[in-house]
């Protein structure tokens, strides 16, 4: 008993200890310099900022996996006894009530590993629709458009559908809707939807610009109206839906093809 404690107080002592400390905190200031790097690059490099955005997350997870294998077999390097019995300890830890943390930090790894979604993609989880920001191992977050900042357990985000609008692309499909009266100009009616999408700052052309039509009853009959263009970048999908309503709104008003027809920009993925 002497022998195995004095063995434990070789392997942990202070020395070791602090110099695991200070590994842990030049890991932990690496990272933040890789992170701080990688926004740098994200706004200087526009055109590839989900892929850089998206790096990160992957490499932060390898870094660290690295960097506790180095201090527990270059720093410590416990004998195997020592290493069944904290293995056994983190078992008991896991089942006294450490399970929801444990399924969110293999969740959080089967996430980056199986990248169902990146950083920097838009996505909808239940009722939250927004901009993926990070993927941690115990959460990932998501900015809405409302400017709020949702954090989903990463257990719960494998759990449930998710749909993703650009899936690692800058651009994506944003849909418009106008609910016109039945007996609308068909044809003048997608010139001029397809003029106001052409014609937008925020549209990105090189992918097609499609114009749908359809009848639908609400108290009276309507002719549903659908454009569906591509955004130049992800978070301009708004501004794109609005943009495109306010220019084909204005057309119908003022050549009276419009009365009382109701509005409105629809994000869609796919």
């Amino acid at each position: 008993m002497d022998e195995t404690f004095k063995n434990f107080l070789e392997n942990f002592s202070p020395f070791r200890i602090t110099a695991a400390l200070i590994f842990f905190l030049l890991t932990w200031g690496f990272l933040r310099g890789m992170r701080l790097l990688s926004e740098i690059l994200a706004s200087k490099f526009t055109r590839y900022r989900l892929f850089i955005s998206s790096a990160y997350p992957v490499l932060r997870l390898f870094v660290w996996v690295g960097a506790i294998t180095f201090v527990i077999f270059a720093i410590f390097n416990p004998p195997f006894n020592t290493i069944i019995a904290i293995s056994a300890s983190a078992g008991l830890a896991v089942g006294l009530g450490a399970q929801d943390l444990i399924k969110n930090v293999i969740a959080g790894i089967l996430i980056l590993m199986d990248r169902p979604f990146r950083v920097g993609d838009m996505i909808q989880v239940g009722d939250h629709y927004g901009e993926v920001t990070n993927i941690g191992l115990r959460s990932t977050h998501i900015q809405t458009f409302d400017d709020s900042l949702v954090t989903l357990p990463n257990s719960l985000v494998l759990g449930v559908a998710v749909a993703n609008s650009n899936a690692g692309a800058l651009d994506e499909m944003v849909v418009v809707e106008f609910h016109l009266p039945a007996n609308t100009d068909i044809q003048q009616v997608k010139e001029l939807a397809r003029e106001a999408a052409a014609c937008s700052p925020y549209v990105y052309l090189k992918k097609p610009i499609a114009v749908m039509i359809d009848d639908r009853f609400d108290r009276t009959f309507l002719t549903r109206l659908k454009i569906k263009a591509y955004v130049l970048d992800i978070r301009l999908e708004r501004l794109l839906a609005s943009d495109i309503s306010e220019r084909l709104k204005s057309e119908l008003l003022k050549r009276g093809m419009m009365t009382e027809a109701m509005v409105r920009g629809v994000a869609a993925g796919n």
